[in-house]
């Protein structure tokens, strides 16, 4: 089901959210203004506010007051992208050339920082004591996630276990956090609240997963940035983790001499993918982000139906199915 249909139901509100984010951009220096415009414009799927804003409705709250919470989330969110490009050095974000290529890094950095500011401005305006301190929480969560990312790039000694840790703190945190402020948003009792926590850190780490699988699986137009970026920058996801696993000594060998090579070319690329495919590691790495996202949808099992619980089930097939 595409992203627009799965969102009907908070169509209204998701319309709001943009107005915010067009808001959080106001700058009087031209460079700040027209870089956070280019970004914030530059194709974002919305999930996380979206997930958000579910949450609060599928509780019952009302829609006033809902979107600058949402916009926060996707600022913070938004500013991590900036800082991960500059990070990865990244050329394209969402199929267009990524802001650290067109600003510079240094720019990059410090409108990430622009973001943050502007998201905790709407959190500590809007919202409340324990909504900024799960933002703050899941900000922090996700720097150790990258820190933790960076630790462990190029180094073969990473296991499953560890690299599902940094896919939780780096990503599905967030999504938790998203979930959670919307209960929080909508004064809910504790089950309900743990419940889409629960929701949420596995729709994120399904999320992750497909993303990962994705670096192999597409092509730099479906996926809007460039594949094989895992590769190139040392990182152990879950396809390769699996195929290490399992391969023999001349294919661990062949991963290993690309890995360390200095320049991945395409052919380098489509030869680990062949390793890859002939051992199954991508149909098994889908099979494990479906397994979590169905986690996520059991963890609505205690709300009644209606349209908000059928989207939030919807989107955790959606973190799985999705081609960009």
């Amino acid at each position: 089901m595409p992203l627009s249909t799965i969102c009907l139901p908070i169509r209204s509100e998701l319309a709001l959210l943009e107005r915010e984010l067009e808001s959080a951009c106001v700058s009087n220096i031209d460079l700040v203004q027209n870089a956070a415009s280019y970004v914030l414009r530059n194709g974002g799927k919305r999930i996380r506010p979206a997930v958000m804003i579910l949450s609060a409705r599928l509780l019952g709250a009302s829609s006033q007051n809902i979107a600058p919470l949402a916009a926060a989330i996707e600022l913070v969110h938004a500013a991590s992208l900036l800082h991960d490009d500059v990070l990865d050095n990244a050329p394209l974000r969402r199929g267009k050339p990524s802001a650290n290529a067109k600003w510079g890094n240094q720019i990059s950095i410090l409108l990430g920082d622009f973001f943050w500011c502007s998201a905790s401005h709407l959190a500590v305006k809007h919202g409340s004591a324990k909504i900024w301190d799960s933002m703050i929480d899941a900000v922090s969560k996700t720097t150790r996630g990258e820190i933790l990312e960076i630790v462990k790039t190029n180094d073969w000694t990473v296991t499953k276990k560890e690299y599902l840790e940094i896919i939780t703190l780096k990503t599905a945190h967030l999504f938790q956090s998203a979930c959670r402020i919307g209960a929080i948003f909508a004064e809910a009792g504790e089950t309900f609240e743990r419940a889409l926590m629960d929701y949420g850190i596995n729709i994120g780490i399904a999320f992750q997963l497909a993303d990962d699988v994705l670096d192999y699986s597409s092509s730099d137009e479906q996926f809007g940035k460039r594949v094989g970026t895992d590769i190139k920058e040392g990182r152990f996801t879950l396809p390769l983790l699996l195929t290490l696993a399992k391969g023999n000594s001349s294919e661990i060998a062949t991963i290993k001499n690309i890995l360390l090579s200095a320049v991945t070319d395409r052919a380098a690329l489509n030869h680990i993918r062949d390793i890859l495919n002939r051992h199954g590691s991508i149909e098994a790495s889908l099979k494990e982000a479906n397994a979590y996202a169905g986690k996520a949808k059991d963890a609505l099992t205690p709300f009644k139906p209606s349209l908000f619980k059928d989207a939030l089930m919807a989107l955790a097939d959606y973190s799985v199915s999705r081609r960009e």
